[in-house]
């Protein structure tokens, strides 16, 4: 199943690293991410793009407890096609 989310975090030299480190230890695979600085130059918007076949709510319970993340919301979920 496909997910997207849209984050807000702080703007820190490490904070997509440990975003990625999150969601490949809860074994989502990563299929997109585009970053924009916003305007206060201090917090940056993710939009983080993941598939995997747990539920998303493993991954984004463990991204709340992230201390860089000030936002983070579901945007969205597509069924994965299974072609054989």
């Amino acid at each position: 199943m496909n997910h997207v989310l849209n984050i807000t975090a702080s703007n820190t030299p490490a904070v997509v690293e440990r975003l990625l480190q999150v969601t490949r230890y809860r074994g989502y695979q990563l299929t997109g991410l585009q970053m924009t600085p916003r305007a206060d130059s201090r917090s940056v918007a993710i939009k983080l793009s993941v598939s995997g076949d747990k539920p998303i709510h493993l991954l984004t319970s463990q991204l709340h407890k992230l201390y860089d993340v000030q936002q983070l919301e579901l945007a969205g979920s597509e069924l994965a096609v299974l072609s054989a």
